[in-house]
């Protein structure tokens, strides 16, 4: 994750996965976090699909967010997307752990 400016911070991600006898998927993806509170980003799937995704950090314990994903490959004829509504829950107090630089 890399501070941008005091209110602003970039994670990028990359990741390239290989299965035997399906072809190479490459994901990259970008994501913003705004005032340490909210999350704004977008990802794309080598010739696959692209997605948007946005979220909102409620309170230490809960994080809110939408998501949207087109195919960009020959389904899209047959699809127009879909549609996620998250939730992430932090039961257990994060300030008793060992903290990273980290968002997601």
């Amino acid at each position: 994750m890399f501070d941008l400016n005091p209110s602003l911070k970039f994670k990028p991600a990359f990741l390239v996965k290989t299965v035997s006898g399906a072809p190479v998927q490459v994901d990259l993806t970008a994501n913003f976090l705004i005032v340490d509170k909210f999350t704004i980003g977008a990802a794309y799937r080598w010739d696959s699909s692209v997605s948007a995704l946005a979220g909102f950090q409620v309170n230490d314990g809960l994080f809110i967010g939408y998501s949207y994903d087109a195919d960009t490959s020959k389904l899209s004829r047959y699809n127009s997307g879909s549609h996620e509504i998250f939730l992430r829950f932090d039961l257990f107090n994060k300030y008793n752990k060992v903290s990273t630089a980290r968002f997601f």
